[in-house]
This record gives structure tokens, C-alpha cells and sequence, in this order.
């Protein structure tokens, strides 16, 4: 009993003397810390086999299965992720097929070889708009080469062609100059002539023919909607004639003659300066041309 009431008084002693320390300063407890130092230095080396022990006698909730099926989880989004960048690329291939075969049958008299090129960059200048393809000479891609896109949208014209690459000057840059075009009014070519020339902000503008109807003897007038086709035989190869070059988004009186109208167009594609990949429309080379003037492959 004595021993007992011994352990009592130690005990009391003990909760008074830590209690008392939990107000001292902390500047005055520092050689506390040397001892909890030494007492970590001799309980380390033993305390990893402990915790193993602990582990192996109370392992973690998630056991072989959870495990498992995590496992399996991973593989089948793996799979799922491979399946769909198959089938991405197969409709991307089929894709360009079509826009291939449609580039073929837009002039089916006339003979064109068609290059897929990818875009790679663009021209220090900015201004300029130029870009950048993976297409050249090798590939019998010259300065008379059109660049067209989805839905045989027209981007531009090849302006200079190296062994590997060329660079294109789209419609829309203000450096392109204008080019002839006509508004499909109908479904056959009979459309309203007009002369566009870019205005730097992705659009292209210009005035329309005055037509008109011979049995009202009214003006023939653009409309909102219209899709616009290049017509220019004389700045651009006969294979590129008909081409998308947009569609009419305005319609506004000529400032210096109001009953003639003018056309605001945009391309199908919002920005061709910033497309990824193009279509190059080629002429093929006459085979009876001499070897010395063919390009290098």
C-alpha cells in the first residue's frame, strides 16, 4: 500500500513538474531538446522494425482486390484512350480522302496532283501572313502551287518553294493583292463578278457588277449567305478556278455610286493564316519536258 501511495506521489510530482515547464520560456527549456535528441538517437534504430511489425499485424484497408481492380481500371482506360486516337486518325485519314477526291472532281478535265502538306510555322514578319509547309520542289510544288483546306476553302498561293518547304501567302493578307471572284446567286455558274482585296482583318472586300434582271430590268443583288468563288483566270492556274473563297457576311452601298453594291466575305475557316495543314494543288510536269529542268529531287 505504501508502494502504491509512493507511485500516486511520483505521479502527481510528474503532472506538476510538466505543467509548471508548459509556462516556462522556451529559451529557458532549450536543454530539453538536447534530450529528447539523445533519447530519438537510441530509439530510431528500432523503431522501422516496430512499424513493420505493426504493418504486417494491421495492414491498410485496401487489400489485394482493391488493388487488383485499380490495376485493371488503369489497363482498360489505357486501352480505351489507344481505341480512340485510332479511330480520330482513321476519320482524319478518311477526311483528307474526301477533301482529295472532292479537289479532283471540282475541274475533272484538267490535270492536278494534290500534296498534303503540314503547316510547321509562319513568317517572322507577321504582317505578312506567310506559311510555312512542309512541301517543296521534291514534291514538284512551285510558285504557281494553290493551298486550299477543308471544304476546298482557297488559303493562297505558293510565293516561293525550297527543296523540302514552301511558304504561302494567304488571300487574306494585305500583301496579297486583290483577286477576281464570283457570288454564286444559284446553283449554276452563272454568278455576280466581283474584285476583292483584303482589308487585314481576315475578310476580303469589294465591289459587285451591276446586273440585271432582263424581265424586271431590276439590279441583281448579293445576299448574306452567298458563298463567293475565285474567277480569276488571268492571276490564277486554271485548276484553281472555282475554288471556295468564302461567303458573303455584308452587303453595303458603294460609297461613290449607292446604287451599286459592295461585298464583305469571309473564308469558311476563321483565321487561314493559323490552319495546320494544307492541300497544295499542283500541275503536273509534262513528261516531255527536258530532265535538266526538273526540279532536283
Amino acid at each position: 500500500m505504501l508502494q502504491a501511495q509512493h507511485a500516486r506521489q511520483g505521479l502527481n510530482l510528474a503532472a506538476a513538474l510538466l505543467l509548471v515547464l508548459s509556462f516556462v520560456p522556451l529559451r529557458w527549456s532549450g536543454w530539453m531538446m538536447s534530450v529528447g535528441r539523445l533519447t530519438q538517437f537510441f530509439a530510431a534504430p528500432i523503431s522501422q522494425p516496430f512499424a513493420a511489425v505493426s504493418r504486417w499485424a494491421a495492414p491498410a484497408t485496401r487489400d489485394r482486390d482493391d488493388e487488383l481492380v485499380s490495376l485493371l481500371r488503369t489497363e482498360l482506360e489505357s486501352a480505351r484512350s489507344l481505341m480512340l486516337r485510332h479511330e480520330n486518325e482513321n476519320k482524319r485519314l478518311r477526311d483528307q480522302i474526301r477533301e482529295l477526291q472532292h479537289g479532283i472532281e471540282l475541274n475533272p478535265g484538267l490535270p492536278v496532283r494534290q500534296v498534303m502538306a503540314p503547316v510547321y510555322g509562319t513568317s517572322a514578319d507577321l504582317s505578312s501572313g506567310l506559311l510555312r509547309v512542309r512541301a517543296g520542289t521534291a514534291q514538284d510544288v512551285d510558285e504557281n502551287a494553290v493551298a486550299t483546306t477543308s471544304g476546298l476553302q482557297l488559303v493562297g498561293r505558293v510565293v516561293s518553294a525550297g527543296a523540302r518547304t514552301s511558304s504561302i501567302l494567304p488571300i487574306t493578307s494585305p500583301k496579297a493583292g486583290p483577286l477576281r471572284a464570283m457570288v454564286m446567286i444559284d446553283a449554276s455558274a452563272n454568278g455576280l463578278v466581283c474584285t476583292l482585296t483584303p482589308q487585314g482583318d481576315g475578310t476580303l472586300r469589294g465591289p459587285v457588277e451591276d446586273r440585271r434582271d432582263p424581265a424586271t430590268a431590276q439590279a441583281i443583288q448579293p445576299q448574306v449567305g452567298q458563298q463567293v468563288r475565285l474567277s480569276d483566270p488571268d492571276r490564277w492556274p486554271a485548276h484553281s478556278q472555282m475554288l471556295l473563297v468564302g461567303e458573303v457576311v455584308r452587303v453595303e452601298p458603294a460609297p461613290d455610286q449607292p446604287l451599286r453594291a459592295v461585298v464583305v466575305v469571309a473564308p469558311m475557316v476563321e483565321r487561314l493564316d493559323r490552319v495546320s495543314e494544307v492541300v497544295l494543288r499542283v500541275s503536273p510536269m509534262p513528261d516531255t519536258e527536258p530532265a535538266g529542268r526538273r526540279p532536283a529531287r
